[in-house]
C-alpha cells in the first residue's frame, strides 16, 4: 500500500515539472516574438533601391512618352528649353523638380526580380516612358507602369530588364504631366487697392482717361497732401481725386482673372485682334520697395462670336486668353466721377492771408494772420489772428468764423455740368482765397445759375466751368455770411 502511494506521488511530481517546463517554453517563445517584434518596429526603414542618380548640372535631355501629353526639355544656355516649340511657355518650375527628383531617381522596394510577364504589370506598353539624356552621351530610360492599388505607388522597371519595382506615386506624377501641367500660364500682379498709383484706359470704345499723381500739376490747397491724385485726359484740365474713392476703385483691378486660355502663338495676335489693339489698361501700383512702382499693361481685343467674352493679353506676352464681357466692362467701363474730389474749394484757413466774398453786390472781407513762435524743445506753435471787414475778432469770434469757413469749404459739387447747359455771366456767389505771404490770388470759385435749372447753380473753378451743387446748399450760405456778426 504504501509503495503504491509512492508511485503516486511520484507521478504528480513529474507532471508538475512537464507543466513547469512546457510553461517555460511558452513564455519564451513569447518573450522571443516580442524581441523580434520590438527590433522590427525600431529597425531604420528601407530606403528602397537607386536606379539613377544624376546631377542638375549634367543633365542634357528629359523625354517623356505617355498617353497624357509627350514632351522633350533640353538644358540650354543654364535653362530649360521645349524642344520642337520655341514659344512654348515652359513651365520651369515643373522641370527644376524633375531635375531634384533625378538626383537621387529611387525605387521603395524590389516587387520580383526578372518577371515571366511585365504586362501584368503595365510594362510592355506602359503609360510613361522616361528618358533622361547626359551630358556625356549616357542615357537611361524607365518603364512607368500601373498603379499598385496596394501601396499606392507605381510599377516601374530599368528599359531592357524585367525586374519590376515599386516607385512612389509622387515620382510618377512629377513626370506624367498634361500639355497643360507644362506650361506657364500669364497671370495678372495682384496687389491691395490702397497701394494703387495710378490707372490708365485708351480706347475708341470706352472712355480714355489717366488717374495718376499731381503733385506737379495742381496745387495742395489742403497743405495737408489730402489729394495728391488728379483724373487727366477728361476735361480741359486735370480734376482733383478723393484717394478714398480711388482705393474703392482700384478694389476691381486687384486682382483680375485672365480668363480661359485660348493660345499661345504670337501669328495668332491678329487673329483676335491683338496685334494693335485699340484698347489698353494700364496700373500703376506700390511695390515691394516703398520707393518702387511696378505696372502692368492688359490688351483687349475682339468679341467671341458669342458676345459673351473679350479675347485679352498681357503687354510683353503672346498668351491669348477670353476674358469675360462682364468683367471687361467693369475695367474699362468708369465712372470717372465717382472718384473725384467732391470739394472744389477745400482750402486749408492755415496757407491763406484772407478770402473775400462777394453776394447781390455785396462783399464781406475775411482777414487771416499766422503768426509762429519756436518752443524751447524746438517745437513750433502757431497762432492764428482774424479780421472780418477790417475789425479783429477776439478768441471767441475766431472760433465762430473757424465754424463758418467750415461751411464755406464744405460746399460739394453734385454732378457733372451738361455740355449744353448754358450759364448766368452774373455769380450768384464768389469766393476769392488769397495766398499766405504773397497776398496773390491763390484760388477763386464762382457759383452761376444755369438756364432752367433753379435746382442747381454751376460751379466756376479758377475760370473753368465742370459742375453742379444744389442751390439750396449755397443760397443757405450765403444766408450765414450774410448774418456772420461775431
Amino acid at each position: 500500500m504504501a509503495s503504491k502511494k509512492k508511485k503516486r506521488k511520484n507521478m504528480i511530481t513529474l507532471l508538475s515539472l512537464c507543466a513547469v517546463f512546457v510553461l517555460l517554453l511558452v513564455v519564451y517563445f513569447a518573450a522571443s516574438k516580442w524581441k523580434d517584434g520590438e527590433e522590427e518596429e525600431t529597425a531604420e526603414p528601407d530606403a528602397g533601391m537607386q536606379l539613377l542618380a544624376v546631377e542638375t548640372g549634367d543633365i542634357s535631355e528629359i523625354k517623356a512618352e505617355s498617353d497624357l501629353f509627350s514632351y522633350t526639355v533640353k538644358a540650354e544656355e543654364n535653362q530649360w528649353k521645349f524642344v520642337g516649340d520655341e514659344e512654348f511657355p515652359l513651365a520651369t518650375a515643373k522641370v527644376d523638380t524633375m531635375a531634384e527628383i533625378l538626383m537621387d531617381f529611387r525605387a521603395t522596394s524590389l516587387v520580383l526580380a526578372d518577371a515571366d510577364d511585365l504586362s501584368e504589370y503595365g510594362l510592355l506598353q506602359p503609360a510613361l516612358t522616361l528618358t533622361v539624356t547626359k551630358k556625356n552621351g549616357e542615357v537611361s530610360t524607365f518603364c512607368i507602369g500601373d498603379n499598385s492599388s496596394a501601396d499606392g505607388g507605381y510599377y516601374a522597371c530599368v528599359q531592357g530588364s524585367n525586374d519590376v519595382y515599386l516607385i512612389e506615386a509622387q515620382t510618377q506624377e512629377a513626370f506624367y504631366l498634361s500639355r497643360e501641367d507644362m506650361m506657364q500660364f500669364d497671370t495678372v500682379p495682384t496687389f491691395t487697392s490702397d497701394s494703387a498709383e495710378g490707372l490708365k484706359v485708351v480706347s475708341d470704345t470706352y472712355k480714355s482717361f489717366t488717374i495718376k499723381d499731381s503733385t506737379e500739376d495742381l496745387k495742395d490747397l489742403t497743405a495737408m497732401a489730402l489729394y495728391t491724385m488728379a483724373l487727366y485726359d477728361v476735361y480741359e484740365r486735370p480734376v482733383r481725386v478723393d484717394l478714398t474713392n480711388f482705393a474703392t476703385l482700384m478694389e476691381n483691378y486687384a486682382s483680375i482673372a485672365l480668363g480661359e486660355f485660348v493660345t499661345y502663338h504670337a501669328a495668332d495676335a491678329a487673329l483676335y485682334g491683338l496685334s494693335s489693339p485699340a484698347t489698353a489698361l494700364t496700373v500703376w501700383y506700390q511695390g515691394e520697395g516703398e520707393e518702387e512702382t511696378d505696372d502692368f499693361t492688359l490688351y483687349f481685343g475682339n468679341r467671341t462670336e458669342d458676345g459673351s467674352g473679350i479675347y485679352v493679353r498681357l503687354e510683353g506676352s503672346n498668351q491669348i486668353f477670353i476674358m469675360a464681357a462682364e468683367t471687361a466692362e467693369t475695367l474699362l467701363k468708369v465712372d470717372t466721377f465717382s472718384v473725384l474730389s467732391r470739394f472744389t474749394q477745400m482750402v486749408n484757413i492755415t496757407s491763406i492771408s484772407g478770402l473775400t466774398v462777394q453776394y447781390d453786390g455785396s462783399e464781406r472781407v475775411f482777414g487771416m494772420r499766422h503768426e509762429k513762435e519756436e518752443n524751447e524743445n524746438g517745437s513750433t506753435t502757431s497762432t492764428d489772428y482774424f479780421t472780418v471787414d477790417g475789425k479783429e475778432l477776439d478768441k471767441e469770434g475766431g472760433d465762430l468764423f473757424r465754424d463758418l469757413y467750415q461751411v464755406i469749404i464744405g460746399v460739394a459739387i453734385e454732378a457733372e455740368l451738361k455740355e449744353d447747359a448754358v450759364t448766368g455771366t452774373k455769380e450768384v456767389l464768389a469766393l476769392t482765397f488769397f495766398e499766405d505771404g504773397t497776398n496773390e490770388v491763390m484760388h477763386k470759385v464762382r457759383y452761376l445759375p444755369i438756364e432752367g435749372d433753379v435746382a442747381h447753380y454751376a460751379v466756376e473753378e479758377n475760370g473753368l466751368c465742370l459742375f453742379i451743387v444744389d442751390a439750396a446748399t449755397v443760397d443757405e450760405l450765403i444766408v450765414k455770411i450774410k448774418e456772420f456778426q461775431p
